[in-house]
């Protein structure tokens, strides 16, 4: 796991992000996609610093965070202290309700990194969700991410709070020992006041990227039906969105 989830870099992944990801808007699409399907029950998975945990409570009947990282999910609770969160692995996670929608968030399957923890995944959400309820999630997609770091192994992101410019060199490439499509994402994040620059973090981690034939042949094993993929962009990199419906008896 990327060290950004830890103690040690949990407040530089809270306070930078909050620049490089619009949380409003990402509320926004995926309130969309559950009051589209009439779901009223959220649960959301790799909920990490809770920042979509508010909007999601005020607005349906039921929602619970889940994440693996205790670190972030202490800053989960310092900002919506309300909150209903939960520590667990989502490969592995029993809960005693069930839910209308499960959300995987932030490219959060990056990480799962063999076709078995994406597996897990599936079959421990098909647990937790009603007959013809909806998984939905967002992966980086490799047919566009791939050809993006040939042409791009170095890129700077950067925002601008409270008069301070925060910004992350990042390194990246396919993983040499990986039979998947493994990505090796190497980071360094600053500090920059005006007068000088400040280095705050350092960052490692490994994550995938996936094509779409892969997730709906997964998907299919478990007894999800592929209802919507569509394209989107990211502060970063292309992703693309799932849709589907859990359906116990598929075939």
């Amino acid at each position: 796991m990327s060290k950004l989830y830890s103690d040690e870099l949990a407040g530089v992944y809270d306070k930078i992000y909050q620049g490089f990801i619009d949380y409003k808007a990402e509320y926004t699409f995926y309130a969309g996609i559950c009051k589209k399907y009439k779901a009223n029950s959220v649960l959301e998975l790799a909920c990490g610093s809770g920042n979509l945990a508010k909007s999601f409570s005020e607005s349906f009947e039921d929602y619970l965070g889940l994440d693996f990282s205790k670190p972030m999910l202490n800053l989960a609770r310092q900002k919506y202290p309300e909150g209903n969160f939960r520590q667990g692995d989502m490969r592995n996670f029993k809960l005693p309700n069930k839910y209308d929608a499960a959300l995987i968030t932030g490219r959060s399957t990056s990480y799962l990194l063999l076709d078995n923890d994406l597996e897990r995944t599936f079959a421990s959400i098909s647990k937790v969700v009603q007959e013809s309820s909806l998984l939905i999630f967002d992966c980086i997609y490799a047919n566009k991410f791939i050809p993006y770091i040939k042409q791009n192994p170095a890129v700077i992101h950067e925002h601008h709070t409270d008069g301070i410019r925060y910004f992350r060199k990042t390194n990246w490439s396919k993983n040499k020992d990986g039979k998947e499509r493994l990505i090796d994402w190497t980071s360094s994040y600053f500090k920059d006041n005006g007068v000088e620059v400040e280095i705050i973090g350092n960052d490692f981690s490994i994550f995938r990227v996936f094509k779409i034939e892969e997730i709906k042949s997964l998907l299919a094993k478990i007894g999800f039906q592929v209802l919507d993929i569509s394209e989107r962009k990211t502060y970063a990199f292309d992703t693309f969105v799932v849709v589907a419906k859990y359906k116990a008896n598929l075939y």
